[in-house]
């Protein structure tokens, strides 16, 4: 095989997520040609996947040596120390490959992301954020990101005029509406927030209907929570900048489970989900409405299992993913009660998160947890959950609503 078919192949294996076999054909034609950029360049991008930075840096080195103007290991270089080096480290990294490549949006875009997360410096991400986008209007992570650094610097204006420029050409767009909630609130709009947010219209609670098999809804919890708890995905370790849950454990695919309880909770909430879209309002009465005219005539499900601890809770977030969002609550400690003005272990709507100011001008709508009772939500509304102390178990079961 000539070098360049080689690589071609080893591009092919990456692309495909052929990570292993990717670094093996590297290693071949790194065998004939040490110094080749290309094929450094490639066994670096294979080695960071697979969880290897030191040999990724390794390579990258060798790829610059050869070639210092090479863009995709110059590229390589910003990202690694990014990930793993100072912060006035990567930001040299990337004003070195910005120098070179000035019309790479997602390069602007990682080195606003490192203004904005890494240095805590929303004010300086705006740039980079601005000039991703002049060179690609088109790309939504960088317009999202824009707005949420002018929240969190009170530009709240310039936040919804980004806002809805994605939403002229994508009205579903989940953070977009999500961003666009905050500020209208912020801007003193509250009525076209609560269209937006639907409370009591697209917000709505059901009684999960009894599957067969138990007596009643209280033994079907029970069984219920003792599935969560003892399934094979659980996880009570977890990477925090992934998640919203604090403290506890968590289950993934939690519905991947031949268990009684859980199948029977699989087919309760199929019912429930069918009837929350027959329970919508018509689309005809709000045509424009983010959530209505997106109605799935389909859909896949995503779902997970969430077991908090005294302390534990949700910081505040919204499901990027879906379109409509939910929880079962399958068992709640006994911090939860009706009377707490504290509404401890309650779930909260519309106060932002994300490192987004809250500016107390929000419509926050609070809902008690109780066994049984299913709540549903547009995904891009806003929640969380408070903290509760007492002792117990606060177990519910989330999931999120994929248009397919």
């Amino acid at each position: 095989m000539q070098i360049a078919d080689a690589l071609r192949l080893a591009i092919q294996h990456l692309n495909a997520g052929r990570t292993a076999e990717a670094a093996a054909v590297c290693a071949r034609v790194l065998e004939i040609q040490p110094a080749n950029p290309v094929a450094n360049a490639l066994a670096a991008r294979a080695a960071r996947r697979s969880g290897d930075p030191a040999g990724a840096r390794r390579h990258v080195a060798a790829a610059l040596a050869a070639a210092p103007d090479y863009l995709p290991a110059r590229n390589l270089d910003a990202q690694l120390a990014a990930d793993h080096e100072p912060v006035e480290v990567a930001e040299r990294a990337y004003r070195r490959l910005l120098a070179l490549d000035p019309a790479s949006w997602s390069a602007w875009y990682d080195y606003g992301n490192l203004r904005q997360a890494r240095a805590d410096d929303p004010a300086t991400s705006m740039a980079p954020y601005r000039r991703a986008l002049a060179v690609a209007p088109a790309e939504d992570r960088p317009a999202m990101n824009l707005a949420t650094a002018a929240l969190k610097l009170a530009d709240t204006a310039a936040a919804l005029a980004v806002c809805e420029g994605v939403l002229a050409r994508q009205p579903s767009h989940i953070r977009a509406n999500a961003l666009a909630v905050t500020s209208l609130y912020d801007l003193g709009r509250a009525d076209e927030a609560d269209r937006l947010v639907g409370w009591g219209s697209l917000i709505r609670t059901y009684e999960l209907p009894l599957p067969a098999g138990y007596p009643d809804l209280a033994a079907f919890n029970r069984a219920l929570a003792a599935a969560v708890r003892a399934h094979p995905s659980r996880r009570d370790d977890w990477d925090p900048t992934m998640r919203a849950i604090r403290g506890g454990a968590l289950v993934t695919d939690v519905l991947k489970h031949d268990d009684p309880a859980i199948q029977g909770f699989a087919r309760s909430l199929a019912i429930v989900l069918d009837r929350y879209v027959k329970d919508l309002p018509s689309p005809a009465t709000d045509p424009e409405h983010p959530h209505l005219r997106a109605i799935p005539a389909g859909y896949a499900l995503d779902a997970w299992g969430n077991i908090l601890g005294e302390g534990g809770h949700q910081s505040g977030h919204i499901h990027n993913l879906g379109w409509l969002s939910g929880v079962y609550y399958v068992e709640m400690p006994p911090a939860v009660q009706d009377d707490d003005p504290e509404r401890a272990g309650w779930i909260e709507f519309n106060r932002p998160g994300y490192g987004i100011p809250d500016t107390g001008r929000a419509t926050l709508r609070t809902l008690k947890p109780e066994t049984g009772l299913l709540a549903l939500f547009p995904s891009y509304v806003w929640h969380r959950t408070v903290p509760f102390t007492g002792g117990g178990e606060r177990i519910s079961i989330a999931f999120d609503l994929h248009p397919r």
